[in-house]
């Protein structure tokens, strides 16, 4: 009996001492996988970084470069422009114009991985570099103020433009086959400009105060500047949209790239298909895109703009350079009814119609 007994015990300890290696072994064990884990983990995010790092350090080159290469070409036209005859300056600057839309649109393609800082100090060469050639064809090419042809002064005078209209934008015209639209210096006027008006133009907007302004159609880029109480509804925007001193304006735009300086409580109905930038703003609201139009599919094709991609939640802000913590510069609308346009528009006629009756009578009185 005692024999049995001991045998027993001893089984028992056998058991326990087999159980225990087992649950030794399983924790060695998971903790050796956990141990591979962590440093498999470790390895991706510094594999990560050291891609990021090395596509940072060839943006920087190689925008670099290029940037360089273009101020030299700029400086060397102006040093030996002495004897270049007209068309060969003209086709000059048409080549360096284009190679620093190129360079824009790979910094604005670059944004996803560059920093805010860099992508300031990026854009800032290529305002320099804007400017400068602008400069530089002014000096070289300057503009003939009466240059008109015998001709051509016949049939702008069976023609007429007319400007200054109170409900239109007036119209400049530079040769008789182009011509850029601008509106300028208007109050409470409903503007609207479609198809053949706008399309692949540059339209630039400026000191405009409680003006509802349509674009219905693909403008090459849009500028405003000085704009109060207005609103601005815009089709497929090719390029980009610069926009300053904006108060308490609503915008619906769709675009390549989206840059607003200056400019607070104002809202924008947005589909960006690169990174939005902002910088010395405040309270400005976003959304998503939403104005609608008979011709707006066609625009959307004719203007090559991506219209599945759509970055309007992704705004950097060059105030705001804290990458854990939001801006409090700008906001996403939420549990926002999207605005109905013909409402919208209606309702500005109606104003408009009112405070005209009101002028009318104070005028009686």
């Amino acid at each position: 009996m005692e024999e049995t007994n001991k045998q027993n015990e001893n089984t028992i300890d056998i058991v326990e001492a087999s159980t225990r290696k087992d649950f030794v072994l399983e924790r060695l064990n998971k903790r050796n996988k956990d141990r591979q884990n962590y440093l498999d983990v470790k390895l991706e995010q510094r594999s990560k970084e050291t891609q990021q790092n090395e596509g940072v350090d060839f943006f920087a080159q190689s925008f670099g470069q290029r940037a360089y290469d273009l101020e030299q070409r700029i400086s060397t036209m102006q040093l030996e422009s002495g004897d270049a005859p007209l068309p060969d300056l003209s086709k000059h600057f048409a080549d360096i114009t284009i190679e620093i839309q190129e360079l824009q649109r790979y910094l604005t393609s670059s944004t996803m991985f560059l920093s805010d800082f860099k992508i300031k100090s990026c854009q800032n060469m290529l305002n320099a570099l804007t400017s400068a050639c602008d400069e530089a064809r002014q000096r070289l090419m300057p503009k003939k103020k009466f240059g008109f042809s015998g001709k051509k002064l016949a049939v702008k005078q069976k023609q007429p433009v007319a400007v200054s209209k109170v409900d239109g934008p007036e119209k400049k015209t530079t040769n008789s086959s182009a011509f850029t639209w601008t509106i300028a210096n208007k109050r409470s006027a409903h503007i609207v400009l479609r198809g053949e008006e706008v399309n692949g133009l540059d339209i630039t907007i400026s000191n405009v105060h409680k003006c509802l302004i349509e674009l219905q159609g693909h403008p090459g880029s849009v500028q405003i500047s000085n704009a109060s109480q207005c609103t601005l509804l815009c089709g497929p925007v090719a390029r980009s949209l610069f926009a300053e001193q904006l108060e308490r304006c609503t915008i619906a735009i769709a675009c390549q790239q989206l840059r607003l300086h200056s400019s607070q409580a104002t809202r924008i109905y947005l589909h960006v298909t690169c990174r939005a930038i902002i910088e010395d703003c405040r309270q400005i609201e976003i959304d998503v895109y939403n104005y609608d139009y008979a011709e707006l599919e066609a625009d959307y094709a004719t203007s090559g703009l991506n219209k599945s991609q759509n970055n309007y939640t992704d705004v950097a802000d060059f105030n705001w350079l804290s990458p854990d913590v939001p801006s409090p510069n700008w906001t996403l609308l939420k549990d926002h009814a999207a605005p109905n346009w013909s409402a919208v528009r209606r309702d500005f006629k109606s104003s408009c119609a009112s405070s005209a009756d009101n002028i009318k009578d104070n005028s009686i009185i």
